[in-house]
């Protein structure tokens, strides 16, 4: 139960004796107020009587108390404005900290995927510089094989120009063999003998023809 308190007080002149539960402080300071709102009517209106005087003071502190308890109003409904502000503003720093920390989740996923990136391209920097040597040294191996075709060609021709020679030099030898056979048909053992001369002779040539041929064909199967 709250303590009750008794104050003695002046109140336009009269004292009075209060009880409540209010502190003694909070009642001197009432009556004061009363008294001060009582003398500053009664300056504005003299000879009035206490029991008016006492109504119109009544009616201006009930005034004060309206208008204070309207501004209470306003204040509280301002004040329920600000609360709610303040929750729209604090829910949006709420989503602006998930919104930061989505993006710093997002911005170190995209910092891993450049690594990575960044990781596979030098990898291919790596190969490509490869694969330019390869290109280079197959290039080089390219130009000392022409060389050698070239010099297999040039071969290859040197080796026909002299089987064309051996087949003239063929066509000649029968060719003064049979006009020998004709001019010296008397002697048919010179002739024979002659004959197996120029059949060794020709199977020589033969022999040397089909040397060259396969030089020739080994030549061709190492282009």
């Amino acid at each position: 139960m709250a303590e009750t308190n008794r104050e003695t007080v002046k109140i336009y002149g009269q004292e009075y004796t209060i009880t409540g539960t209010s502190s003694s402080e909070q009642i001197r300071e009432v009556a004061a107020y009363v008294d001060g709102i009582m003398n500053e009517i009664a300056a504005g209106i003299p000879n009035m009587s206490a029991s008016s005087l006492a109504v119109l003071t009544a009616v201006n502190i009930a005034d004060d108390f309206f208008n204070q308890k309207e501004q209470i109003g306003e204040m509280e409904d301002e004040l329920e404005n600000l609360q709610k502000d303040a929750d729209h503003y604090e829910k949006l720093w709420e989503e602006v900290k998930a919104n930061f920390r989505q993006y710093k989740d997002d911005a170190q996923g995209s910092i891993e995927q450049l690594k990575e990136l960044q990781r596979i391209y030098n990898m291919k920097n790596v190969e490509l510089s490869k694969a330019n040597e390869e290109i280079e040294a197959l290039k080089s191996a390219s130009a000392n094989n022409a060389g050698e075709v070239d010099s297999l060609n040039d071969r290859i021709e040197e080796l026909k120009e002299e089987i064309r020679q051996r087949d003239e030099k063929i066509a000649e030898e029968q060719e003064k063999n049979a006009q020998a056979a004709e001019s010296e048909s008397a002697d048919m053992k010179e002739i024979k003998r002659k004959y197996k001369e120029l059949e060794s002779s020709f199977f020589d040539i033969q022999m040397d023809n089909m040397r060259l041929k396969n030089e020739l064909d080994n030549l061709k199967k190492n282009m």
